[in-house]
């Protein structure tokens, strides 16, 4: 597995957290977090506070607010770390 595919599976684990959702609960990356699957914009927060404090990375929340589905969230999450992780690597 991929380190993409391993954040990935964190940001699914997590909305299934936030959302109180069971196990078996399908989440496709297709599935938008608001109308889909229910998500309001304190469980959005909730959400990116989380991924940013476990991966280390600051998320800008301006641009957080242009997240809606899950592929977007993942998409976002995996674009922050890997700018912030190569620019701490080039940095040492």
């Amino acid at each position: 597995m991929s380190n993409d595919e391993a954040r990935n599976q964190r940001i699914l684990e997590l909305v299934r957290e936030i959302l109180e959702m069971d196990d078996d609960d399908v989440i496709e990356l297709t599935h938008r977090m608001r109308e889909d699957l229910g998500m309001d914009s304190l469980g959005s927060l909730e959400l990116l506070s989380r991924l940013s404090e476990e991966l280390r990375i600051d998320m800008e929340m301006e641009d957080a607010m242009a997240i809606s589905t899950v592929a977007d969230a993942c998409a976002f999450v995996n674009r922050n770390y890997q700018e912030q992780h190569s620019a701490a690597a080039t940095s040492s």
